[in-house]
């Protein structure tokens, strides 16, 4: 036993979940500064969202801080509990909370899901620009072949124009 009384072998599995919790807390302030045009939300944002969904101070900035780094200020691995990553969750659209956080396979399931929505929300965007529905339209009945040749092009252009604009 370590001397604060946790064996090593518990200490080992406490800093595991740690990490796979600021992992996927990672990604989804990734996910959201992605929608944000680069900008990661801020602990405090964060936690002026999830206390105003929740309607009382159920975290703060400190706690979000802590279990992103995966370690709090005295280097000690955050143990949060099940209620506050059920809200933590719930602040990023995720109703499975805590689960999303522990569980490997229940956090592999939302990610598809989110995944899924960020495709439909980049369609819902493509759909809403006239000239990508008239190609969409003039590419309808194309050979296999074809379509392969106009994605590959459109890929080219793209990263023509991210190189020219200094974003690739």
């Amino acid at each position: 036993m370590g001397s604060d009384g946790v064996g090593v072998e518990g200490a080992g599995r406490a800093a595991e979940r740690a990490r796979r919790i600021a992992e996927r807390l990672e990604r989804l302030i990734g996910r959201e500064a992605v929608k944000a045009g680069g900008r990661a939300p801020t602990y405090r944002e964060l936690t002026e969202r999830i206390n105003r969904l929740a309607g009382r101070d159920v975290i703060s900035k400190d706690t979000i801080r802590n279990l992103h780094h995966g370690v709090n200020q005295k280097g000690q691995v955050p143990n949060p509990t099940v209620d506050t990553l059920d809200w933590l969750g719930r602040g990023f659209g995720i109703r499975a909370g805590a689960s999303y956080f522990v569980d490997d396979a229940k956090a592999a399931v939302v990610d598809e899901q989110l995944e899924r929505l960020e495709k439909i929300g980049d369609l819902r965007q493509a759909l809403g620009n006239s000239e990508v529905v008239s190609l969409v339209q003039r590419a309808s009945g194309l050979s296999d072949g074809s379509l392969h040749m106009l994605v590959a092009l459109a890929d080219k252009l793209k990263q023509l124009e991210d190189d020219a604009s200094g974003g690739g």
